[in-house]
């Protein structure tokens, strides 16, 4: 599922849906608008950023398992997210996510993020929900330093 191959209904409709976060201790509610921003030859991100590039900052689909899911992040960033564990409400209409994404930062404190999506008509989550999270109960060098041997 590609982001590109959706109707321009249902991109507006998502630039609309507000989704929650805490990343860096900055919190919000806010719309996805801004990860679909068109950029301008003018914007200062080409001067702060001569290499940025617009196509790669925009988000795009995620596969976890047999569901697709669109977060709210660029796409650069995906080949550095490993999916730790995933999984779907009973009426699933929510699909909740684990990840480790070390884009930035490798340790448990840093790269750990939950996720939450909401079904959506064309069949995929939409995610609502996006938090730091740490990562002591999925990774092994945490368990060893809180002494956690199995879950």
């Amino acid at each position: 599922m590609q982001v590109e191959a959706l109707s321009p209904q249902t991109i507006d409709r998502i630039k609309h849906t507000r989704w929650d976060r805490i990343i860096e201790k900055h919190e919000g509610p806010e719309t996805w608008e801004w990860k679909f921003k068109t950029y301008q030859p003018d914007d200062m991100v080409f001067k702060w950023d001569p290499d940025f590039d617009p196509v790669a900052a925009r988000p795009q689909f995620m596969s976890i398992g047999d569901y697709w899911i669109l977060l709210p992040i660029s796409r650069s960033r995906h080949p550095n997210i490993t999916i730790l564990h995933h999984f779907l409400s009973e009426d699933h209409t929510k699909l909740v996510i684990y990840l480790k994404d070390t884009t930035y930062d490798d340790s448990l404190f840093g790269a750990g993020y939950v996720a939450i999506g909401d079904y959506q008509p064309e069949g995929f989550y939409l995610t609502t929900l996006y938090h730091e999270w740490f990562i002591i109960d999925y990774d092994a060098e945490a368990k060893v330093l809180f002494g956690k041997k199995e879950l």
